[in-house]
């Protein structure tokens, strides 16, 4: 099978996240299963990346931008794709690809999640109100009958309430990529908080920043990490700088394979203030290094962290303080939330996501 891949961006863009890690995870595996990946996405931020590039057996296409590679998408499709196509897996990040439009080949569209009122914080006007009405009205018009692979069962709720029939959802979790033994068998000598992610306003780092005066009330000796890039990298900077917990503060930037690993395997806890996630799988890759988790409790991330087990779910800003303040202060918690944590992490696997997907795509192709 012929297997067309259309998505925002790949895994060597400056603002990669876990949905191109997913969807390079399960398309690595399809080639491994006999199938060809073609991936169509937008170039990077400084247009430094190959125009076309081979990747674990993917060939990748590269072109446009934030907004461009849509229409980039159509033109390519009729001009190299149309003719060895068999399938077309539409991924919707907000705003999708509109395959159904141009195109009659048997189609699978992913989402990670609905973004709603993410809009209005990501964007400008108009731009906010263009997102939130093509989402909101205009995807469910032309992928109402589309199959669809939702990250999770919040994923799948909330398509249901855009209007998606539950029949035609299928749940594929995120695997993990698991590790042979630790990176770093000691945690660091400090109390130490990790954020490790793609730094976005809907992500609200700068509420990390914001609560360390009162977490270090608590626990003085406590660091925070900030590592990856983003939009709001600048900004975040800029605050942290200005803030006067700035030496309790380290912004390292963007971070290789192994320097992500040696953070997880080392921090005392990991955090994610966003306000909603398709699933969180920087959650179950810090869990597999025995990290537990304190989020909000939102979307996607009140499924990937197990209240009270691997880590806390809280319902505001204080809880949050005092959930993350608890596990530093407490170490026997700490090791027994990591024990679950690690244990959590383990039953997910990207083999069986790669079945469980294939096997969506065979049953689109062959009932067309």
């Amino acid at each position: 099978m012929n297997i067309l891949i259309f998505n925002w961006r790949d895994t060597r863009h400056e603002w990669a996240g876990g949905g191109e890690v997913y969807v390079s995870e399960l398309a690595k595996r399809w080639i491994k299963m006999g199938h060809r990946v073609t991936l169509f996405c937008g170039q990077d931020v400084k247009g430094g990346l190959p125009s076309e590039e081979i990747i674990n057996g993917i060939k990748i296409y590269r072109k446009g931008g934030r907004y461009s590679l849509y229409l980039w998408a159509f033109w390519y499709y009729f001009k190299k794709f149309r003719n060895n196509t068999d399938l077309i897996v539409d991924v919707q990040n907000g705003i999708p690809f509109l395959t159904t439009i141009y195109s009659r080949k048997p189609k699978v569209a992913v989402v990670y999640h609905v973004h709603g009122k993410q809009f209005f914080i990501e964007l400008p006007f108009p731009l906010n109100f263009i997102g939130f009405a093509i989402e909101r009205y205009i995807f469910p018009i032309f992928y109402y009958k589309t199959k669809i692979i939702a990250i999770s069962k919040t994923t799948r709720d909330d398509l249901v309430k855009l209007g998606f029939k539950k029949k035609n959802i299928a749940i594929v979790y995120c695997g993990i990529n698991g590790i042979k033994k630790s990176i770093s068998p000691n945690k660091f000598s400090k109390p130490t908080i990790l954020y490790l992610g793609r730094i976005k306003k809907y992500k609200r780092v700068d509420l990390l920043i914001r609560v360390m005066p009162e977490i270090l009330k608590r626990v003085p000796n406590a660091n925070l990490i900030i590592a990856g890039w983003g939009t709001e990298a600048s900004s975040i900077t800029d605050m942290t700088m200005r803030s006067i917990t700035r030496r309790k503060v380290k912004i390292i930037g963007p971070v290789t394979e192994s320097e992500k690993n040696y953070l997880l395997s080392k921090a005392w806890v990991f955090v994610n203030a966003s306000v909603g996630e398709g699933w969180g799988i920087s959650v179950i890759e810090a869990n597999l290094h025995g990290a537990p988790a304190v989020a909000f409790d939102v979307t996607g991330l009140s499924e990937s962290i197990k209240d009270g087990e691997t880590g806390y779910l809280s319902q505001n800003e204080k809880e949050f303080i005092n959930k993350i303040c608890d596990i530093l202060d407490n170490k026997p918690l700490r090791i027994k939330l990591s024990k679950n944590a690690k244990k959590w992490a383990n039953s997910f696997s990207w083999e069986k996501a790669a079945r469980e997907s294939e096997a969506l795509l065979v049953q689109v192709l062959r009932s067309n």
